[in-house]
């Protein structure tokens, strides 16, 4: 009897010992990943450190390309869509003399007949305000000898206590095309006086 008490005795020891090394090894692995992570995840770049040659933002502006993928491609039945080129840029910051890195991009949307091509630009801006791309420009233009409309989009970056500085990312070209059957049921009409150059206004004003 004695012989069997201490083998359960045994076993259920053996049996705790085993499960407070399994947490152990949880606890270890939680802590190597938080560390890791913290690796991982930089400090946020500021233009203004003044310690710094070389700021990469290749990975920024990646990010930009696929956020502004994921809105589009929501009109994947309704758009075509055509990413036409990309471009690695540097550039030189005259305050410190540090270089930049970035990429950018330009992307032909196609949409139907009855879509305002600054309607579907706004209709981007929209699904686009709660992530880390920012609008930067918009304007008419012309696309392939078409007429388009261009809205250029890019990454915010910190550059001084309370300012930030602004690199392009992407170009949209938005233009008519003709195959294009499916009706946009979503993309907000403009106005005629939305439409009128800042000019324009002015000289209403006045």
């Amino acid at each position: 009897m004695r012989d069997n008490d201490n083998s359960q005795k045994s076993k259920s020891g053996g049996v705790g010992i085993f499960i407070l090394f399994i947490l152990i090894l949880f606890i270890m692995a939680g802590a190597a990943g938080a560390f890791y992570g913290s690796l991982i995840q930089e400090k946020p770049k500021d233009l203004s450190d003044t310690s710094v040659k070389s700021f990469d933002l290749m990975e920024e502006s990646k990010t930009a390309h696929r956020t502004v993928d994921e809105v589009l491609l929501l009109k994947r039945e309704n758009w075509q869509l055509r990413d036409t080129e990309r471009k690695k840029h540097q550039d030189q910051l005259e305050s410190s003399g540090a270089d930049v890195l970035w990429t950018d991009r330009e992307v032909a949307v196609g949409v139907p007949v009855t879509t305002e091509l600054e309607g579907a630009s706004r209709w981007v801006q929209e699904h686009l305000q709660n992530t880390d791309v920012v609008f930067i420009n918009e304007e008419e233009s012309e696309w392939h000898g078409m007429e388009a409309w261009r809205l250029n989009l890019g990454i915010a970056v910190k550059s001084g206590k309370d300012t930030e500085r602004k690199f392009k990312t992407d170009t949209i070209f938005f233009f008519h095309h003709g195959n294009l059957t499916n009706h946009d049921r979503d993309i907000p009409k403009i106005p005629k006086e939305d439409k009128r150059s800042d000019d324009e206004k002015d000289k209403t004003k006045s």
